[in-house]
């Protein structure tokens, strides 16, 4: 069985304009736009779409923004292409989108937990005094030997964010960050300051950190339908108890997205998909792993490309139905209903499958939801058991790659 991963965005993929165009295209995301602006009593699409690059960067905008995004993008991926993630992972923030796509956490307790995340992070160091910086190394050992030396009176450095191979994050109190970088520049190591309004993921955010775990304790949380992987310990969650702990520890710890993927390639996932603003997160993979395909949905020819990618991977579904259909046993023998309930809809089936193949696209929605129609009528004809129905549908489902896009199947329609 193929394997595939959702990841998602943290904070700096925001741009204004974002999920503008899904939700023109889609019902499904408008109203999860709309579910945020309630629960937060602002106009959430205002904000994204049309709103002052100023506002949206602002760490408690910028947020509830991308949390909302990667939400409603995964709510269109789940209904567009019916696959079912094995792993979730986010960065930083992201982590917050992947518990919330994975029914831990509810979407409206979701944007106002980001929310005060966002607060207390901003409010715990003023802009000026705090800096964050990328640097392009594979020498950690060094790099964590440089923070530090300087770390001390003029306060602290310390590594942030384990991106890729080749880049790692700093934070902490400027003074010392830009004594890193004075030491880093003299050695031709090359650096990049962040436009952040805080030093995330280090020690300095402890205040942010006691804050947000009693907010955390307001919530109620659920079960996790998918596997997530934690920014602290590179590990899926245990179960919802997890939640508090590790999403507190993650403030102050760095996030390690690089042994995150390490993870998942262990796990042997063969592909991923990045549901947010952008494609931060694919252009990182690209640092870490060359085998390992990341699609970002939020760019149109990706998603072709992600499609294309799939639909080779498993077998395409009609052709799986008609498949099925031939492989299960007749047990009717009346040669006039074994022609109309039989070969005339195996027949139709055959022929959307031939026009899919000439136009050389994947089967739509309403064109699998027509197959499983002719599919249960040839079993009724056949006088299928009803145990074999039901295992022939699953075994559609999961030879195709569409589990996610009928997990709601009705098997009780099967008589």
């Amino acid at each position: 069985m193929t394997k595939k991963a959702i990841v998602f965005p943290g904070q700096g993929s925001q741009y204004v304009g974002m999920g503008k165009k899904l939700c023109e295209n889609f019902k499904t995301a408008s109203d999860v736009f709309d579910q945020a602006s309630e629960a937060l009593s602002l106009d959430m699409k205002k904000m994204c779409f049309e709103g002052e690059k100023s506002e949206l960067t602002l760490t408690y905008n910028a947020q509830p923004a991308i949390l909302t995004t990667s939400v409603a993008m995964f709510r269109v991926f789940m209904e567009e292409e019916g696959v079912t993630p094995d792993l979730m992972a986010g960065h930083s923030l992201g982590e917050i989108s992947a518990l919330t796509c994975a029914g831990a956490i509810n979407f409206s307790d979701a944007v106002k937990i980001v929310r005060r995340r966002g607060e207390f992070m901003q409010q715990t160091i003023a802009p000026e005094l705090g800096s964050m910086v990328a640097v392009l190394t594979r020498d950690i050992d060094k790099l964590e030997e440089v923070c530090r030396s300087v770390s001390g009176k003029e306060g602290i450095a310390s590594i942030s964010n384990f991106n890729s191979i080749t880049q790692t994050v700093i934070s902490g109190n400027r003074n010392a960050v830009d004594q890193v970088v004075t030491i880093l520049e003299k050695e031709d190591i090359k650096v990049s300051r962040l436009n952040v309004s805080a030093p995330f993921h280090c020690e300095l955010m402890q205040p942010a950190a006691e804050l947000f775990k009693e907010e955390l304790a307001k919530y109620t949380f659920n079960d996790l339908e998918y596997s997530v992987l934690s920014n602290v310990t590179a590990k899926p969650y245990g179960g919802k108890e997890d939640i508090v702990e590790n999403l507190t520890a993650q403030i102050v710890m760095p996030v390690q997205w690089v042994n995150c993927m390490i993870y998942a390639k262990m796990l042997t996932v063969q592909y991923a998909v990045e549901l947010g603003p952008g494609n931060v997160l694919k252009n990182m993979m690209k640092g870490i792993t060359s085998d390992l395909p990341t699609y970002s949905y939020d760019n149109p020819s990706e998603i072709i490309a992600l499609k294309k990618y799939i639909q080779n991977k498993y077998i395409p579904f009609l052709s799986r139905s008609l498949g099925i259909s031939a492989a299960t046993r007749n047990f009717n023998w009346d040669e006039e209903t074994y022609r109309k309930g039989v070969i005339e809809p195996y027949n139709h089936i055959n022929d959307i499958q031939q026009l899919i193949e000439r136009e050389d696209r994947v089967a739509t929605s309403e064109e699998m939801q027509l197959a499983i129609e002719m599919l249960l009528k040839m079993f009724r004809t056949k006088k299928t058991p009803r145990d074999e129905q039901i295992a022939r549908f699953k075994q559609l489902f999961n030879d195709s790659g569409t589990q996610g896009l009928f997990k709601d199947f009705d098997y009780s329609m099967i008589n």
